[in-house]
């Protein structure tokens, strides 16, 4: 095991030498919160598929394999908050919550009110995944920290995840969920071009 080194830092761009190539790119262009979102989803279908091959073990595995899709979640719904709001000229900003429980029915809202009898059914379908996040994890703390701020156990009692259907119904919301929300920016775009 080696120990920290005097001129250790982490944020470094190699210019020159053998792992050049391993230097990643942040702030190459302009994030949103859906690249972030297509990021935390790659990582976690990564990381999911490594669990799945037997190269990680399954319990090691599960808390940040949850962790990164919730983000993923919340930073769906957050963009089309943010999107929906433009679109429909109400403001320019999301809310700046965790809570699933408080961002789902102002996302609802929003593309109700955008898109009415046109909405797709499968919205409705959201609503328990919403409750299962929001019961095992409302202020998403439960799969990042062992406690809450009041010391309280954040996973409660012993349950068990199944990866594959997580890993499947986490699939198809994201589909769902990035295909509404780039028919929201495709609109914005239309909006901003005509303007």
């Amino acid at each position: 095991m080696e120990w920290l080194r005097e001129d250790d830092r982490l944020f470094q761009n190699e210019k020159n030498g053998a792992t050049w190539k391993l230097n990643a790119c942040l702030g190459y262009s302009h994030a949103s919160l859906f690249s972030v979102a297509q990021k935390y989803k790659e990582s976690a279908d990564t990381l999911t598929a490594t669990a799945v091959r037997g190269e990680i073990m399954l319990d090691k595995a599960i808390l940040p394999i949850a962790f990164l899709y919730r983000h993923v979640l919340e930073l769906l719904i957050k963009d089309i908050i943010f999107t929906a709001r433009r679109v429909e000229d109400e403001g320019n900003n999301y809310p700046q919550e965790h809570n699933l429980e408080i961002l789902w029915p102002e996302a609802m809202r929003l593309l109700k009110k955008h898109y009415g009898k046109e909405a797709p059914k499968e919205l409705d379908y959201m609503q328990p995944i919403i409750d299962d996040f929001h019961t095992h994890d409302p202020w998403s703390f439960s799969f990042r920290y062992p406690t809450d701020k009041k010391g309280n156990p954040t996973q409660g009692s012993f349950w068990k995840i199944n990866l594959r259907n997580f890993y499947e119904v986490m699939n198809r919301v994201y589909s769902l969920l990035s295909s509404i929300a780039g028919d929201l920016s495709q609109k914005l775009d239309s909006m901003s071009y005509m303007q």
